[in-house]
C-alpha cells in the first residue's frame, strides 16, 4: 500500500518507489529509490531550475556538503545523491564501477523528471559526475569535478599521492568521524573492493571531446601547482582548472566556502551565457 509520504513513478517501463522522509532541522527531503538488491537514497531541496546534483566522495554520505551548501545559490534546486553503500543507500555494490554509479545518478535525475541539470562531485564523485556528462550530454548543462582524477595516474603524477598534507588534527578527526558515519557497516573486504574502483576508470576521452563546460577544482597542497599534463586535463576553453591555495584532497571539508563560491561562480557564468546568448565566458584558467 502507498502511504501519504510515498509515490510511484514510471520511467522507461521501470517502477520506482520513492519513500520521502523530511530531514529534521533542514530544508531537504530524503527520498529512497527501490532497487532489486536494496535502495538508492538521496536528499532533495526543491527550488528554481536547473537543478544541481552533487555526489560525495569515497566513504562519505551527503553530510560532506553541509558546509558547502550555504555558499551556493539559495534558490537553486539541489539533489545530494549517496552512492551505493554510503549513508542510506544500501547495500554496497558487489561489482561497483564509475559507470554503475553514473547510472544511479541518472536514475535519480529521471525519477525527478530533470531534463536539464548541472552535476558535480568530490573525488570518486567527481569522476562519476564526468561520466554522467559523457552519458547524458543532452541533459547535463555543466560538470564540476572536485579532485576527481581523469585517471589514476594523475594522483601520483600531479601530487605524488599526497592527499592530506594540509588537514589540521581537528579536520582529520572530522574526516574519520564522517567516514565512519557513512560506511560504518562495511566489511574490510567491501572497503578494499570499493577503494579499487577509481583505478579502473579513465575520463580522458570525455575531456578531450566534450563541448560541455567543465570545472576542475583542486587544492595545491601548499606546493607549486602541477601542469595540465600531469593532471591529464586537456587545454580546452570549455574545460577550466581552478586552484584553492594551501588545501588538500578533501576540499569540501577543508575549504567549504571556497568550494561553494567556485561552484556558484561557474554556474552563474554559464547560466548567464546560456540564457543571455552571449559568447562563452572568458577562459579563467
Amino acid at each position: 500500500m502507498v502511504t501519504g509520504d510515498e509515490m510511484f513513478l514510471q520511467r522507461s517501463g521501470i517502477l520506482l518507489l520513492l519513500a520521502a522522509q523530511i530531514v529534521t532541522g533542514s530544508e531537504f527531503v530524503r527520498k529512497d529509490i527501490a532497487l532489486d538488491e536494496g535502495q538508492l537514497s538521496f536528499l532533495l531541496r526543491p527550488g528554481e531550475t536547473p537543478a544541481l546534483i552533487l555526489i560525495p566522495g569515497s566513504f562519505w554520505d551527503s553530510s560532506l556538503w553541509d558546509e558547502v551548501i550555504p555558499h551556493l545559490d539559495h534558490e537553486m534546486s539541489l539533489v545530494l545523491v549517496e552512492m551505493r553503500g554510503h549513508g542510506r543507500s544500501w547495500p554496497p555494490a558487489k561489482d561497483g564501477s564509475i559507470e554503475l554509479f553514473a547510472t544511479d545518478v541518472l536514475r535519480v535525475a529521471d525519477a525527478l523528471g530533470l531534463n536539464e541539470f548541472y552535476v558535480g562531485g568530490h573525488s570518486i564523485g567527481g569522476m562519476v559526475a564526468l561520466e554522467v556528462g559523457d552519458r547524458r550530454p543532452e541533459s547535463v548543462l555543466g560538470v564540476v569535478s572536485i579532485e576527481g582524477w581523469t585517471n589514476h595516474h594523475a594522483a601520483q603524477d600531479a601530487f605524488e599521492g599526497r592527499m592530506t598534507d594540509t588537514l589540521t588534527p581537528e579536520l582529520r578527526t572530522k574526516e574519520k568521524e564522517g567516514r565512519e558515519r557513512a560506511t560504518g557497516r562495511w566489511t574490510t573486504e567491501q572497503r578494499k573492493a570499493f577503494a579499487r574502483i577509481w583505478r579502473q576508470w579513465d575520463g580522458s576521452h570525455f575531456l578531450q571531446s566534450t563541448n560541455l563546460p567543465v570545472l576542475e577544482l583542486y587544492g595545491d597542497r601548499g606546493r607549486p601547482t602541477p601542469t595540465l599534463e600531469q593532471l591529464r586535463i586537456p587545454l580546452r576553453r570549455n574545460v577550466r582548472v581552478a586552484w584553492i591555495n594551501n588545501a588538500s584532497h578533501n576540499l569540501p571539508l577543508e575549504q567549504p566556502d571556497k568550494v561553494g563560491r567556485a561552484i556558484k561562480h561557474f554556474i552563474d557564468q554559464w547560466e548567464s551565457h546560456r540564457v543571455g546568448g552571449s559568447g562563452p565566458p572568458a577562459d579563467g584558467r
